[in-house]
């Protein structure tokens, strides 16, 4: 069986994660900032450099998430407050700390109102194609008394290229729509498909986790020039009231870079019995799919997408969570044929994409698949 790297898109799953709820491992002697964006951050194809933090070293820590609560079982954790008090139960409806820092200014974030608390991360970056992409989730504790308020928790994903020093940093923390993410703009009434209350107790992840609202995992991407240095600036501050804490969370090995210059894709879309409930496949079906394996890998690809559906039945997090744990099972099966040369990546999308309604049976079965995504040779 051939060694291979192949990158989880979304999700980055770790062998042995115990706790049930969301846990908080503080930054210390033995794990450092620079170890942080190192282990739990940087992924396939960018280079990773000159790592600097500012801010109290209680607002940075890894997170491990064996739910998938926030769609990211572990990777970094930034808040405006302790950030050991993300992990749950959401025992307060404002909960918060005020490291006594009144004044919080950066040069990228330009407000009339007063800041706290602020915490940034950043570091230079050389990618080595044509796009970088990371995964996150926001959530805060301002939720939901503060939408609709003039002033609400803020942070920026900046990016930008070293030279020439004029060009103006580009904000990605945004929906795909282009709205940029914070609580008036995703919240119950604004942009609902992206948004989790979390504020009651009959809420299903009120004992889990903090947060009285968060977002779904988000992907933050731009367009790049291979080869050249960027510069990225991830900053979280709190606006006037320096009790409400924020946080975002960073997914595990999720900044990657990958080439979108590839000629047009071939898809496939494959219906793969796994055991129930499971990410398992059933004997037969391995079978099945060892002939497949076999007859792609006598052509040569850049690289191959995995994505996992589920029909709408159940948690959508939970159909989003198992999808990506399929996918992630194909991805370990083709590894083993393909060289090293190609990369892998495995996607959930949980019920977000159905190809038929899913008011029948048969427009679920329909919508409960794999699909395969295979590039072919990059264009010159």
């Amino acid at each position: 069986m051939n060694c291979k790297l192949y990158v989880l898109v979304g999700v980055w799953l770790f062998a042995k994660i115990a706790q049930a709820q969301p846990q908080i491992t503080m930054v210390n002697d033995t794990l450092t900032v620079t170890q942080l964006v190192n282990n739990y951050f940087v992924g396939a194809n960018v280079k990773v450099f000159n790592i600097r933090y500012r801010g109290e070293v209680d607002a940075i820590g890894l997170f491990t998430d064996a739910k998938a609560i926030s769609g990211m079982p572990a990777g970094i954790a930034l808040s405006t407050g302790r950030v050991e008090l993300i992990a749950g139960n959401n025992s307060r409806p404002n909960a918060g700390a005020n490291f006594g820092r009144n004044y919080f200014t950066d040069e990228h974030l330009i407000t009339q109102a007063n800041m706290c608390d602020g915490a940034v991360l950043e570091f230079d970056f050389i990618p080595q194609y044509d796009s970088v992409f990371f995964n996150y989730c926001f959530g805060s504790d301002e939720y939901p008394e503060f939408v609709g308020k003039p002033f609400n928790d803020v942070f920026a994903f900046y990016i930008w290229p070293k030279q020439p020093n004029k060009v103006r940093p580009v904000n990605i923390g945004a929906l795909p729509n282009g709205t940029t993410v914070m609580v008036n703009n995703v919240n119950e009434k604004n942009n609902s498909d992206w948004y989790i209350p979390n504020h009651l107790i009959t809420m299903p992840y009120y004992n889990d986790i903090e947060f009285d609202g968060f977002t779904k995992p988000i992907t933050a991407g731009i367009r790049v020039i291979p080869g050249t240095v960027y510069h990225i600036k991830m900053i979280i501050a709190d606006l006037e009231d320096c009790e409400y804490d924020s946080g975002i969370l960073l997914g595990a090995r999720s900044f990657n870079s990958i080439n979108t210059q590839w000629l047009k894709p071939i898809r496939k879309q494959l219906y793969v019995q796994f055991e129930t409930g499971s990410a398992s496949l059933t004997p037969t079906e391995e079978t099945k799919l060892k002939k497949l394996r076999d007859s792609i890998s006598r052509f040569t690809y850049d690289s191959i997408m995995i994505i996992g559906h589920t029909d709408s039945t159940g948690n959508e997090m939970a159909n989003y969570t198992l999808s990506q744990a399929r996918a992630e099972t194909l991805a370990h099966f083709f590894a083993e044929v393909f060289p090293p040369s190609t990369t892998l990546y495995a996607m959930g999308k949980g019920s977000s994409e159905p190809l038929q309604s899913n008011q029948t049976e048969k427009g679920r079965a329909a919508n409960r698949r794999v699909e395969l995504v295979l590039y072919r040779k990059l264009l010159p």
